[in-house]
């Protein structure tokens, strides 16, 4: 058998699993190299912790080039400027063009800080490391400058669980600061109803969501559509203004430049066309999984709501890619793995306490969805992330 060259870009979530899960397939019958411009890989949940100084850096990053090395993949730190389809390459900024035979894309995603007002200024986040400890900084001032909290999951946004986990996380941080009577909370969102998720809903957690804004006197606001972010504020498309002394807001994703620069390979927000194998519809030889793809909404909302892909979903995608990968180099027919029919699993945390959410399927219609509430998920939450960061640390995916 001809041997192959198979190009991973990215290395996180959906770019690591996809390598270390290619290697045990293929061994070194084909060359895997992995281009990404970061050497770490990232544990992204733990953001809802770093703010608070709960976690730091190394608690929650472990550098995924010894991993490579010893499992013979080769590793390229680059950015990647765009792809050419027809020539089956990969044009880098600071090394020559990488020629590949197969191309699978788990790049993530590109944060839009610019589709409203004010947003990169004024608003703090936890969609990575460098502004989760800009979010840190603005804790501690606010720390000693207390005064109203907005925490939003803006129009388009998709990581409604960790917009709702670090909500609920604020609130234990305030109530452990003494500061409840001076920092009153509002939850802005795009959802049509609380515990959404972008998802159309899991069992009972929008009573469970809702109760729990009752318990701890949270303000929420549904259907919202965020106009501007200001310094003291933000601003809805209604007239309405909430005044913040730390505001965080979840904000849109949108494909990444490499992906957008490349013509016929995304749809016009940039993320990636694929069908059930997760491969390319018209390029074959080119697979995705992960954020960088695109996922159909459930069903049509008044406000844009975004689906989340991120963490378990996005390594069943590209498990499923590369094995696909491999099945097509064989001559074999492809397997899929809708996204609707994945199972779904997640720990919500609340600071001490939490949600466990388990259903057969990530989207409705589900035959089977539980929801277990109480302090052992916060608890089951400490544990899997300690788990996860170490089996991935010793190439367990």
């Amino acid at each position: 058998m001809e041997r192959k060259h198979i190009v991973i870009v990215g290395t996180n979530f959906a770019g690591y699993t996809a390598a270390i899960e290619l290697k045990e397939l293929v061994g070194d019958n084909h060359r895997i190299t992995v281009v990404a411009n970061t050497h770490k890989f990232l544990f992204f949940p733990s953001l809802i912790w770093y703010p608070f100084g709960l976690r730091e850096e190394k608690d929650i990053t472990f550098d995924v080039r010894p991993i490579y090395e010893n499992h013979g993949i080769d590793f390229i730190e680059d950015d990647v400027i765009d792809f050419d389809l027809e020539k089956n390459t990969v044009n880098l900024k600071h090394h020559d063009p990488l020629t590949y035979d197969y191309v699978m894309i788990g790049t993530g995603p590109k944060v839009d800080y610019d589709y409203i007002p004010g947003l990169r200024e004024h608003s703090n986040s936890i969609v990575g490391l460098g502004v989760a400890h800009k979010t840190r900084e603005a804790w501690q001032r606010f720390l000693k400058d207390p005064g109203p909290i907005v925490i939003a999951s803006a129009q388009g946004a998709a990581c409604f669980g960790a917009a709702y986990e670090f909500l609920f996380n604020t609130r234990y941080q305030v109530a452990k600061n003494h500061l409840k009577d001076n920092a009153p909370i509002t939850y802005i969102t795009a959802e049509p109803f609380a515990a959404h998720f972008g998802i159309g809903g899991f069992g009972n957690a929008q009573k469970m969501c809702e109760w729990m804004f009752n318990h701890y006197h949270i303000d929420y606001k549904l259907n919202s559509v965020i106009k501007e972010v200001k310094a003291d504020g933000v601003l809805l498309e209604n007239g309405e203004f909430y005044p913040s002394k730390f505001t965080m807001v979840m904000p849109r994703f949108v494909g990444v430049d490499a992906v957008r620069n490349t013509p016929g390979l995304a749809n016009a927000n940039g993320f990636i066309e694929v069908d059930d194998t997760y491969q390319h519809p018209k390029y074959k030889n080119v697979f995705a999984a992960g954020v960088a793809v695109h996922i159909v909404p459930p069903g049509k909302t008044e406000v844009p709501c975004g689906v989340p892909k991120t963490g378990w979903p996005t390594e069943q995608m590209a498990k499923t890619a590369v094995k696909n990968i491999v099945a097509d180099i064989k001559g074999l027919p492809l397997k899929a793995e809708k996204f609707d029919d994945m199972a779904a699993y997640c720990i919500m945390d609340t600071g001490n306490m939490g949600m466990m959410i388990v259903g057969d399927h990530m989207l409705s219609p589900r035959e089977h969805e539980f929801i277990i509430p109480g302090p052992e998920a916060h608890w089951a939450k400490l544990a899997f992330e300690k788990y996860f960061l170490w089996s991935r640390r010793h190439a367990k995916v």
